[in-house]
């Protein structure tokens, strides 16, 4: 019976020289990875401070949530009494007094007056509506509205200003839907065949 070849012997090894040094390489490309991924994969948290407890009611930093306090109006003013009377000039002119300018929420953008309207040769089923910026009538729906519906309000900031639908009934008959923004079509479209859903934007 033939002895199998050891492995690790000089004369292996200088027979496949070349397999040997492969496997190190890639034995030692490995080894590095692996440390690499531990290296890595360790806490990037400080060690804790000296006398504080690592119990269960103890928080890591990344627990920690930061907090601002604001200044009270007392603070402020002994802060600017500090600087030089130029300085104070310079800052009370950069400052609003009383706040920011505007009405709050929508009513500080331009104003835009809205009409809707959807008319057909037949009773609309429902009319659907939406006007986002609009305070009064920002979405909804009508039903029952008849051949013809309307809707006007005031709409406020920079097109599109609404959206308008409807969808047709069985027999096809057109409805036609139109949106006015400040006197002026900005929208007009109809339906087509039987169910015919529309859908208006402008």
């Amino acid at each position: 019976m033939r002895s199998m070849p050891r492995l690790l012997s000089p004369r292996w090894i200088r027979r496949h020289r070349s397999d040997v040094l492969a496997g190190a390489s890639m034995a030692l490309g490995v080894i590095a990875i692996l440390v690499g991924l531990v290296l890595r994969s360790g806490s990037d948290e400080p060690p804790p401070a000296a006398g504080a407890s690592s119990g269960a009611g103890s928080t890591s930093r990344s627990q920690q949530v930061d907090t601002y306090v604001a200044p009270r109006k007392d603070e402020i003013g002994a802060g600017l009494a500090k600087l030089s009377p130029r300085s104070q000039q310079g800052i009370s002119a950069l400052a609003p007094a009383g706040g920011l300018a505007g009405e709050g929420g929508t009513k500080g953008f331009p104003k835009h007056s809205v009409v809707l309207t959807m008319t057909s040769a037949a009773p609309i089923g429902v009319v659907g509506y939406v006007v986002p910026t609009s305070v009064d009538r920002s979405s909804g729906t009508a039903e029952g509205v008849g051949t013809s519906w309307s809707l006007s309000t005031t709409a406020y900031g920079d097109p599109d200003y609404a959206q308008l639908f409807a969808q047709a009934g069985p027999r096809g008959d057109p409805i036609t839907c139109t949106i006015t923004i400040d006197g002026r079509v900005t929208e007009r479209r109809s339906t087509d065949g039987p169910y015919g859903q529309l859908f208006c934007q402008g």
